[in-house]
């Protein structure tokens, strides 16, 4: 399954190292490669993270020709303007329609919304945001929640440390409860059925 974790210049490495590191578990103990992730980036090369941290990337918008089964996009500590991250953006207008699942974690709700591709859905952002988010978004509908909300294919996180049970919530779709289980275990977590509630009912 292609995961491509999306990288941007500021963006926060907690929420990708927490995902990643999930997938990982995920297929060490389904053994084998049941997730292939990717870290896509706007360009070769490295990006820094908003912490310092350079992550090379492993391709680049231009070479993802072929359809990913998951998205995940991660939010920054600073929300970006609404004409920064653009080709990122068109990108994800352009490949997020034909995208299996779409995530995004914390104000990385932003870009997903900037693509067109959370009209009239349900989308979770960090609470610091969500007030902005539905100002510049009106089509959006906005909360502000802890954990992982769904609606439909589209996933979306209330926090940076929200990452992790938001991959779990993918995870628990694809291999089930046992095996979620026992990932939140060795990641010091404990396992929650109520991440990836449905946004049906949401206020």
């Amino acid at each position: 399954m292609r995961v491509a974790m999306m990288l941007y210049a500021g963006f926060q490495l907690l929420e990708v190292s927490g995902p990643m590191d999930v997938f990982h578990e995920a297929n060490r103990l389904y053994g084998g490669a049941f997730y292939e992730p990717h870290l896509v980036g706007t360009s070769p090369g490295p990006v820094l993270a908003s912490n310092g941290t350079a992550v090379a990337t492993t391709a680049c918008l231009s070479e993802t020709s072929a359809p990913f089964d998951i998205v995940v996009v991660p939010g920054s500590p600073v929300v970006a303007s609404p004409g920064d991250h653009g080709e990122l953006a068109g990108w994800l207008s352009d490949t997020g329609p034909s995208a299996r699942r779409l995530a995004c974690i914390s104000n990385g709700a932003f870009l997903l919304a900037r693509a067109g591709l959370a009209d009239r859905r349900w989308l979770s952002t960090h609470w610091r945001d969500a007030h902005r988010l539905a100002a510049e978004h009106p089509l959006v509908h906005v909360v502000s929640m802890p954990g992982c909300l769904k609606d439909g294919n589209l996933y979306s996180s209330g926090g940076a440390s929200a990452g992790i049970p938001l991959a779990l919530s993918l995870v628990r779709e694809d291999l089930g409860e046992s095996l979620v289980g026992m990932i939140a275990k060795t990641l010091l977590m404990q396992p929650d059925s109520r991440n990836g509630q449905s946004a049906r009912g949401t206020p």
